[in-house]
């Protein structure tokens, strides 16, 4: 299995997101969890170390992805100092700006990842 660098996945992330530091240890699960997937998915055999440093911005990207859609979620209603609730849609745009983003950060790295073929042709589809 390839070893990433988890810093570089977590300094990737922290560019993408602009979290604070804070932010970033509270979203560190979701991090760890693209940083292991994406470890899992390469090949030995066909990694360069252009396509390492490649896999950890992926890694990054679906980590953001991830952190956008649960900002999203956690934001969805407000309530006004008046009692009224709106709904937040600002995010719609940010969500699909970030599944852009991890789409083109996986099928970067498609030629040197094992089996994923599924995993490809259910974003396409």
């Amino acid at each position: 299995m390839i070893k990433l660098s988890l810093e570089n996945v977590i300094a990737h992330f922290n560019r993408l997101s602009g979290c604070t530091p804070e932010q970033t240890t509270e979203n560190l699960g979701l991090i760890e969890n693209s940083y292991h997937m994406l470890s899992r998915l390469l090949d030995d055999r066909k990694c360069t170390s252009a396509d390492i440093s490649s896999a950890e911005y992926a890694a990054a990207a679906c980590a953001f992805y991830d952190y956008v859609c649960k900002e999203n979620a956690r934001n969805k209603v407000i309530c006004t100092l008046t009692g009224k609730a709106s709904a937040d849609v600002a995010y719609e745009s940010r969500v699909r700006s970030a599944q852009s983003l991890k789409e083109s950060a996986l099928e970067a790295i498609r030629p040197v990842t094992l089996g994923t073929d599924f995993l490809f042709k259910a974003m396409e589809g």
